[in-house]
């Protein structure tokens, strides 16, 4: 089993940052776990200097030539959807925007082609609280996604080498192409209409596999992995409910290239500002 990141990164902004934290929680829990990073040839340009240190919980990086007409958020998709054209063998998929909270297990082998976990942690797609946007983007990519019952979160993705798994990757990246043109930036709304095109043969993963921490607090206990979201970031710098959300953090990081193991780990792989949670709890 490989771990695989893939990531579109310039020293603007905190992205490798986030990866080489969440590389570092995987190592900390599975030292010998085999990491794999998967990045664009601009991108790869810019692993100088300290960026190049922030490289080192990394077993295997692969650079990728992308068209640089293409925006950084494109790129970042396109890489995304191009992961199984460029690593061999199963892999577990997973977001830049994690930590890594306990050792996996269950994992091996793999029974799917692919798995994910449900989206928002909500088992029924009506439930979901961006329901109204998945609805607009798969009209809008001329699907009938109206009749779904369940919608996936792309954040972590198991995988298996399979000839489906490989067509699926290949649907996909056609599917976002198509989104692009759409104004669509986002891969998920792809992802369900490649679902939708072959059968749903996505399989569920347990919620513990990707807790979407502004959605599944109850699910933390128990989490595998922490999906903070760096949509949660606070515009203002203000205190956030989990310590990865404010960016001071990061930035000492990308000065230093040094993770403050003890701050991220003690205790428990993740802090939790518990004054908060009440305060920004939406589950």
């Amino acid at each position: 089993m490989k771990y695989v990141y893939t990531l579109v990164s310039s020293a603007a902004d905190y992205y490798l940052e986030q990866a080489f934290v969440s590389m570092f929680s995987l190592k900390h829990h599975m030292p010998d776990a085999y990491v794999v990073l998967l990045t664009d040839d601009i991108t790869q340009a810019s692993f100088t200097g300290i960026r190049k240190e922030e490289l080192r919980y990394a077993d295997e990086v692969i650079s990728v030539p992308l068209d640089a007409s293409y925006t950084q958020r494109q790129r970042s998709r396109l890489l995304k959807t191009s992961v199984r054209q460029y690593v061999e063998g199963d892999y577990l998929f997973i977001d830049c925007d994690t930590v890594i909270c306990r050792p996996f297990e269950s994992l091996e082998p793999l029974s799917h082609d692919l798995a994910a976990c449900v989206d928002t942690h909500c088992p029924d797609f009506h439930d979901n609280p961006y329901r109204w946007l998945c609805l607009r983007h798969g009209h809008l990519l001329g699907w009938p996604i109206d009749g779904e019952t369940q919608y996936f979160n792309s954040g972590i993705l198991l995988v298996k080498d399979s000839p489906i798994a490989h067509e699926f990757y290949r649907k996909w990246q056609d599917n976002l192409i198509e989104s692009f043109s759409k104004r669509i930036l986002m891969d998920q709304p792809a992802f369900a209409k490649t679902n939708y095109e072959m059968g749903h043969i996505v399989q569920v993963l347990d919620d513990v596999w990707n807790c979407e921490l502004k959605h599944g607090l109850r699910y933390l206990k128990d989490a595998r992995i922490v999906h903070y979201l760096t949509t949660n970031t606070s515009r203002n710098k203000g205190a956030q409910v989990f310590r990865l959300n404010e960016p001071d953090l990061f930035d000492e990081i990308k000065k230093t290239a040094v993770i403050p193991a003890e701050e991220i780990l003690k205790g428990r792989p993740v802090q939790l500002r518990h004054d908060l949670i009440r305060k920004h709890q939406t589950v």
